[in-house]
């Protein structure tokens, strides 16, 4: 009696497309083979085709890699073990849409066509900043892919990204009657989380580059401070790079110098009273000899501002804020940048778009004066 054959398992992908597997016999060994195609006919059509060939042993497959296989190629050399978690789970998220959407196909089998396909199905759903997000890693793959001579071209490049109004969403920020009253509040007392908040507001740093320092980092003389690495605080408990892998060196006013050595101060007694051995030099250290976490400074943070608004408000807030006020302030747009370390200035140039009243009002005021002057020259 003839073995009943098992059905095909076709699946619907969310490209559109219909996938299936099967084994197949290649030079007497069996393998494992992926088959996408536009309709179920078409699969159905190229099963036969190939379970044919496996029967008469005349069945050769192009070894071109597989999709799957360097996403998990890319993670486990470029990103585990070498940068945060953060970012791996940003890459994993990433490659995780990419693979539901595409399957299993060769890696140099998406068009730029298709791509887009891709990107503006993310952007039903999603912000546009988390598409871009998604964008900039299935980019860096492909980049590598490139390096390594898996494929010819990147079928990401000239995307257009697409995404949910981020105009919607509203940047959040704080105006600057509330940071002069916040700044009061921090500097009534002296504590670590006080500290951290103090640094947010006048550096724009991440809450993980601030937790890192070590006092080496800090130059008081030449107020500077190197940021060369952060703290990764939700999963590894250690330094890690910075978000873009680049250290930077950010300038600080005489007032965030007065108070820093005010702190450092404060810091040497409440490190000899509590007995914290502090063996990695950290500024923030805490009774546990470990950067101050996230939970606290937000908590000390909540409490403070409760006293100027009941608005919601965190650390990352606070980094928003920097950012305006520096424009504000008349900022060059490339210093500002380097100075938050943005990856690109695509990122800071996305905060004209939601900038407070002020600063288009200085601009024009700019403007007015610029041509009036020449006028009457």
């Amino acid at each position: 009696m003839k073995k009943k054959k098992d059905k095909l398992q076709i699946k619907k992908l969310k490209n559109g497309k219909y996938t299936t597997r099967i084994n197949v016999k290649v030079k007497g060994v069996w393998k494992t083979q992926r088959v996408t195609k536009d309709t179920i006919e078409e699969v159905e059509y190229k099963v036969a085709k190939l379970n044919k060939k496996s029967k008469d042993g005349t069945l050769t497959l192009n070894s071109s890699l597989k999709l799957f296989d360097f996403c998990d190629i890319y993670i486990k050399t470029y990103v585990e073990k070498i940068l945060s978690d953060s970012t791996l789970n940003s890459y994993e998220n990433a490659f995780r849409e990419l693979k539901d959407y595409f399957g299993n196909i060769k890696l140099d089998k998406i068009e730029p066509l298709e791509y887009q396909l891709f990107i503006n199905h993310l952007g039903k759903e999603l912000a546009y900043s988390t598409v871009e997000t998604r964008h900039k890693k299935i980019t860096a793959m492909y980049n590598k892919a490139i390096m390594l001579n898996y494929v010819k071209s990147n079928p990401t490049s000239g995307v257009k990204i697409a995404g949910k109004d981020v105009a919607a969403m509203k940047l959040q920020y704080l105006e600057d009657d509330q940071v002069a009253h916040l700044k009061e509040l921090v500097e009534d007392s002296m504590s670590v989380s006080r500290a951290v908040i103090f640094l947010a507001i006048q550096t724009g740093m991440r809450f993980g580059e601030i937790i890192a320092l070590t006092w080496n980092s800090i130059n008081f003389e030449r107020q500077r401070i190197v940021v060369k690495n952060s703290w990764d605080y939700k999963k590894k408990k250690t330094f890690v790079p910075t978000k873009t892998e680049e250290r930077r060196t950010i300038f600080i006013d005489d007032s965030t110098v007065d108070y820093l050595k005010k702190y450092k101060k404060w810091s040497k007694e409440y490190i000899s009273n509590e007995n914290i051995t502090n063996d990695l030099s950290l500024v923030f250290c805490t009774r546990d000899n470990q950067p101050v976490d996230n939970q606290s400074c937000n908590k000390m943070l909540k409490k403070l501002f409760m006293n100027i608004s009941n608005e919601y408000v965190t650390l990352h807030k606070l980094r928003h804020t920097h950012t305006v006020q520096c424009l504000e302030a008349g900022l060059d747009i490339i210093y500002v940048s380097e100075r938050l370390g943005h990856a690109d200035i695509s990122t800071t140039m996305e905060y004209y778009t939601h900038v407070s009243k002020k600063l288009r009002n200085m601009n024009e005021d700019r403007i007015s004066n610029y041509f009036n002057k020449e006028k009457t020259s």
